[in-house]
């Protein structure tokens, strides 16, 4: 009798297997679904239709101002080894020190998580979530200190053209007023300012100056300053014109993503709330039924959820970023 029933107990798990999976599938494709029809009406809202391309003047300006990498650029790009990107991205989040001291210092507090969680709880599972958790934050806080740093460059961007453009008319030339943006404006737009008035007191020439620093930035509006005051510089023209006109279609670029910020204000709440909630919720269960919790202290299996718990919440950060952001 038992020996008929393992088949039938088999099929049944098999079944049921299957049909948790074939729910799970349905709930992800219309999940998905649901997002592709609301990305359709922001791309609608924000005019990136075929149509509204053609109408829309700050789509337009956005398009025709965005500097598309050319081949070279991306094969420079792709030969920066990872010392260089890891400057690269220590100098976005306006660190001052070098990376190697970031690097030692994130991985010395998640050292240190690692043997407060392990003496705590003797469970090295949980020591490596203590470290997943120690790098994730770093990641996050210096994503965050890069978005509030590309952001506060473009506010100063705007007002160091408006300098130049007021200097270039009471008769400075350019340099000088490069020096006086330098003088007036803070960090970071006030020290890349500086740098380059630098380099020119030491001979360099302007247009490897900007193109250098625009390099260095890697800031799309900065590239499109350093490339229109280069090209006006050899063709001549009046700058101080040129100024005004950068100024207003950098404005119009804020603007632009101010909007699409606001537009993709849902998905990043939900973001947060989706991360808090099981967060909140382990830390509720263990404050009012500790022993319902024990086994994924004490068990082996139970360490290893905890451990893919974590990754499953970063994965998911990661993903939920990733689809609020909307490519034009």
């Amino acid at each position: 009798m038992s020996m008929g029933s393992d088949p039938i107990n088999s099929i049944i798990s098999v079944t049921v297997f299957l049909l948790v999976v074939s729910v799970w599938c349905i709930g992800i494709f219309l999940w998905l679904g649901r997002y592709l029809f609301k990305l359709e009406g922001v791309r609608k809202r924000l005019g990136l239709t075929s149509k509204a391309d053609k109408d829309s003047e700050t789509l337009r300006l956005w398009r025709d101002l965005q500097i598309e990498q050319s081949p070279d650029e991306t094969t420079e790009k792709e030969k920066f080894t990872l010392t260089q990107k890891l400057n690269h991205w220590i100098n976005d989040a306006g660190w001052k020190m070098p990376f190697r001291a970031v690097v030692f210092a994130v991985l010395g507090v998640a050292v240190l998580a690692f043997i407060i969680i392990y003496n705590l709880m003797g469970s090295v599972w949980l020591g490596a979530c203590g470290v997943l958790a120690t790098i994730y934050i770093f990641l996050q806080y210096t994503q965050n200190r890069i978005m509030k740093r590309a952001n506060l460059f473009e506010r100063q961007l705007v007002d160091a053209l408006g300098i130049a453009g007021r200097a270039l008319r009471a008769g400075h030339p350019l340099v000088g007023a490069f020096q006086l943006i330098a003088e007036e404006i803070s960090d970071p737009i006030g020290v890349i300012f500086r740098q380059i008035v630098q380099e020119q007191a030491f001979g360099s020439d302007l247009k490897g100056s900007l193109q250098k620093v625009a390099k260095e930035t890697r800031n799309t509006e900065f590239k499109l300053f350093s490339t229109a005051v280069t090209v006006q510089v050899q063709s001549g023209g009046n700058l101080a014109d040129l100024m005004d006109s950068l100024s207003k279609v950098i404005r119009s670029r804020i603007w632009l993503n101010k909007r699409i910020r606001v537009l993709t204000a849902q998905t990043q709440f939900s973001k947060m709330v989706l991360i808090a909630m099981p967060i909140l919720m382990f830390f509720l269960l263990n404050a009012v039924n500790r022993e319902y919790m024990e086994p994924l202290y004490t068990t082996q299996a139970g360490n290893f959820l905890l451990v893919l718990m974590v990754v499953n919440i970063m994965l998911g950060s990661w993903m939920m970023n990733k689809l609020a952001k909307i490519k034009y």
